[in-house]
């Protein structure tokens, strides 16, 4: 197989040439590629795997990148027989690689990350790949996710999706303060991912929203605030609350390669983008403390509340931030306190 080498900033990953997934037997051009970087995901990949099968839309391309995995995964994508399906085992290279592995092997023009514990709702890929045909000066759309448990209970208040940012222009100014976007619920052209060069395998928490920021200096996004596409499950082993921080000293990798891109700086006076640059701090200050309270890591969820209120007091400015932190509280008691595992990136 051909080997493209595929850049962002000033690292180097490995990955396989679009051409060589295509065979002769399925010349056929997919509407859409779905791309799973699976590492361990034995738990749930089936039920993820299926949902994407489910598709109204059926002209699906899927690309399940097995990152390394040790436990039953490989013999469970072993027993799939659907032409619509491809999987590329490679050496455990994490969530980044993978997803860039996927990237590069993409058929068709728009493409959608899916973490490999997650589950579509039947037509969400219909209406994501609608919305970017009817809108063809954007490069991506989002829509809203549900949170549910590792049984499938929803922990997401309805009512509480009105009260998520979610802004129909202006998405750089927008995401480089908040991440508002999880993966599995957006949808993305292939050539503007291609042309940002994927995901950033440096960045071990935020490599996401880093992705949209650089996708967000080509254009706007389509924001689609009446649709849920997503069940986003929370579990003690998933990413978003597997991110481990400091209350004295966080991890601010991701933000410091947001602020630090030259497209983005330039997009904003120096003091709107120190503003910003301190809003989304904020975010993910109390997004570490959320995590250390579901975890069960009480006098570290306590030195999070009494360093946060003397490092950001204009938090309680922001009460839409406020109410979600306090209902992310509550909502965490469904959570069963299971230990730590690899697996995928936070959203």
């Amino acid at each position: 197989m051909d080997v493209a080498r595929m850049r962002c900033g000033d690292m180097e990953t490995s990955a396989i040439s679009p051409a060589s997934n295509l065979s002769a037997s399925d010349a056929s051009t997919p509407k859409v590629t779905v791309v799973i970087a699976a590492y361990n995901a034995e738990r749930f990949i089936r039920q993820t795997l299926d949902s994407v099968f489910a598709q109204t839309l059926r002209e699906v391309e899927l690309i399940v990148v097995d990152d390394g995995s040790t436990d039953g995964t490989p013999a469970i994508l072993r027993t799939i027989d659907d032409r619509r399906l491809s999987v590329l085992r490679q050496a455990n290279g994490g969530v980044s690689a993978a997803r860039n592995a996927g990237l590069a092997l993409a058929r068709a023009p728009y493409i959608f990350f899916l973490d490999a514990d997650d589950v579509l709702l039947p037509d969400a890929l219909q209406r994501m790949v609608a919305a970017l045909d009817n809108n063809p000066d954007r490069v991506a759309c989002f829509a809203h996710h549900v949170r549910i448990t590792e049984d499938g209970a929803e922990l997401t208040r309805r009512t509480d999706l009105s009260l998520k940012m979610f802004p129909a222009d202006d998405t750089l100014p927008n995401l480089v303060t908040k991440n508002f976007i999880v993966c599995g619920a957006i949808c993305i052209r292939t050539e503007a991912a291609r042309q940002v060069r994927g995901f950033n395998p440096e960045l071990k928490w935020g490599e996401d929203w880093e992705f949209w920021c650089r996708l967000a200096v080509l254009a706007d996004f389509v924001a689609m605030p009446n649709d849920i596409v997503l069940m986003y499950r929370q579990h003690g082993g998933s990413a978003n609350f597997r991110w481990r921080n400091s209350p004295t000293r966080p991890d601010y990798k991701a933000i410091e390669a947001v602020y630090s891109h030259t497209a983005i700086a330039q997009r904003f006076p120096a003091v709107e983008l120190k503003h910003r640059k301190r809003l989304a701090h904020i975010d993910a200050f109390w997004t570490a403390a959320r995590n250390a309270y579901v975890q069960g890591r009480t006098i570290e969820f306590l030195t999070y509340l009494f360093v946060g209120a003397l490092r950001y007091p204009d938090s309680i400015l922001r009460p839409g931030l406020v109410y979600l932190f306090l209902r992310g509280l509550r909502r965490a008691k469904a959570l069963p306190a299971t230990p730590l595992r690899s697996g995928g990136a936070v959203g």
